[in-house]
């Protein structure tokens, strides 16, 4: 029996068809005959919709390249006057016309941006990998925040923020947005949203934390009113965002991030102007993107990466898209990305205390050990608290120490309560270390940090070797070579976090 053509089709539907139904139902009918996308009529739909929704537009284009329809010339049939370069939101990118060697670009891109930006290798190296995971929104489940974060200004975030603009699929620098334009745009667009200045935005818009903390898994959505009704309506929130500001984001957000660190450059370190980049390059790399895109989407897609040993299941879940598609390229990249996470979660872990709680516990492990002993009277307990000036403790209680009664609440949070206990000829309120024995075992281990079991090594960035350049290129990796870092001799990882400074009271 044949297969009926997309005039049957519609003609026979139970009901009008919307015109992205009937785009979808030609997507079917091309299955066999790739020339029904072609038809006049298909044609005005998809154009209506490239210019309407974006998002959709890049569904048809991937259902069409699986119909095997020559997506290069629906790309130029659907192209309206008004929309021409500069005319549509999010222009399409044409697909390079060669095949492109996934490892070697994502190599690039990287090196490109060192030249722009001072950072670590592996900084790079993730903020690489994040932007070839823009292009696979569509074939991933976890959208990871790009957390782009200095300690002070003038370290390069605008700069970093910027190279993602300019390489990222369908970006949307949206600095100022409200959160109901926020979510609105994510339902309508799924772009790759770039915030900066976010400690700002976030402190005039509490509403959108919770935007931006929902689409971090691909089913994220919120709901809202409309209308004038009031009508309960469900929008997406998925979708890929880089957060740039100064210091610590919220722990919900931090939590679903992967931390792009930035430092401030020396005297004798130089980088060139992101605005002089050679608009060749530009344009090359976006289209590598896109041809890589257009031929590793089902590979990415199957991809099911084992997670990676000592990460929390956050944090895994986090680098679990950016292993996908470092599986995907192969060349050094699987390996590496391990590395990668490893290295930047550590660093994560040494600036930012997880929270209070946790850090508690941990300050409390250690004041048993120093102690040597197994029980300790409450009063005891908070005066080694207190003993540590870099500690939160000192100035917790609105810029008082903390006290007793507030160090038992907080334990209160994991079942641990104090009790009588003996000890000597004393008989006081105090603490069983036995009885912190399952909150130990549960928050301190493994992702707390602790006495680190990595050996010492030189830091001269030894495991990131050179890799020749197979695409065309002008990077920092052909122009200069590597050089060690001015910490030439490494660093223990310390037994302690850096502390926090104090918060007001309990609102920490």
């Amino acid at each position: 029996m044949s297969q009926p053509n997309i005039k049957e089709v519609v003609d026979n539907a139970p009901e009008p068809l919307k015109p992205m139904d009937i785009v979808q139902s030609a997507i079917d009918v091309a299955l066999d005959d790739p020339g029904a996308l072609f038809e006049q009529s298909i044609l005005d739909h998809i154009t209506s919709i490239r210019q309407s929704s974006p998002a959709d537009w890049q569904r048809i284009r991937a259902a069409a390249k699986k119909a095997k329809v020559q997506v290069a010339e629906l790309d130029k049939l659907t192209r309206t006057l008004s929309s021409g370069e500069g005319g549509e939101l999010f222009p399409t990118i044409e697909p390079w016309q060669d095949h492109v060697d996934g490892a070697a670009l994502v190599r690039e891109l990287s090196d490109t941006l060192r030249q722009y930006v001072i950072c670590e290798p592996e900084v790079a190296d993730a903020a690489a990998l994040w932007i070839a995971f823009t292009w696979f929104i569509d074939e991933v489940h976890v959208a990871p925040l790009a957390n782009i974060t200095a300690p002070l200004p003038n370290c390069g975030k605008s700069t970093l923020l910027e190279f993602l603009e300019t390489f990222a699929f369908q970006p949307l620098k949206c600095d100022g947005i409200s959160p109901a334009a926020l979510f609105r745009s994510m339902d309508k667009w799924t772009p790759t949203l770039l915030i900066d200045e976010v400690d700002t935005f976030l402190r005039d818009n509490e509403d959108a934390r919770g935007v931006l903390n929902s689409g971090h898994r691909r089913n994220g959505f919120i709901i809202r009113v409309v209308g004038e009704d009031h009508e309960p309506k469900r929008f997406a929130t998925w979708g890929a965002k880089a957060l740039c500001g100064i210091g610590s984001i919220a722990n919900t957000l931090a939590s679903r991030s992967i931390r792009l660190e930035l430092r401030r450059k020396l005297p004798h370190e130089t980088v060139e102007n992101i605005r002089f980049m050679p608009q060749g390059l530009r344009d090359r790399l976006k289209r590598q993107l896109s041809r890589l895109q257009d031929d590793l989407a089902e590979t990415v897609s199957s991809t099911r990466p084992e997670p990676i040993p000592g990460l929390s299941n956050r944090a895994a879940d986090n680098w679990e898209p950016l292993q996908q598609i470092a599986v995907a390229i192969g060349g050094e990249w699987p390996e590496r990305v391990r590395r990668i996470a490893m290295s930047i979660t550590r660093m994560d872990d040494a600036e930012q205390a997880s929270d209070v709680g946790t850090e508690l516990l941990k300050d409390i492990k250690e004041a048993f050990e120093e102690k040597g002993v197994d029980r300790l009277f409450s009063a005891e307990l908070v005066n080694a608290l207190h003993a540590d000036s870099e500690a939160p403790w000192n100035s917790w209680n609105r810029g008082q120490p903390i006290t007793a009664r507030q160090v038992a609440s907080k334990l209160g949070d994991f079942g641990i309560k104090s009790k009588q206990l003996r000890i000597g000829y004393e008989t006081k309120k105090g603490y069983d270390r036995k009885d912190f024995a399952e909150a130990f075992r549960r928050y301190l281990s493994p992702t707390t940090p602790q006495q680190s079991e990595t050996t010492k090594q030189t830091s001269n960035h030894a495991d990131y070797s050179d890799i020749p350049n197979e695409t065309e290129s002008h990077s920092v990796s052909q122009r200069k070579p590597r050089e060690p870092s001015n910490h030439a001799g490494c660093f223990d990882v310390s037994d302690k976090s850096p502390r926090q400074l104090a918060s007001n009271g309990e609102e920490f």
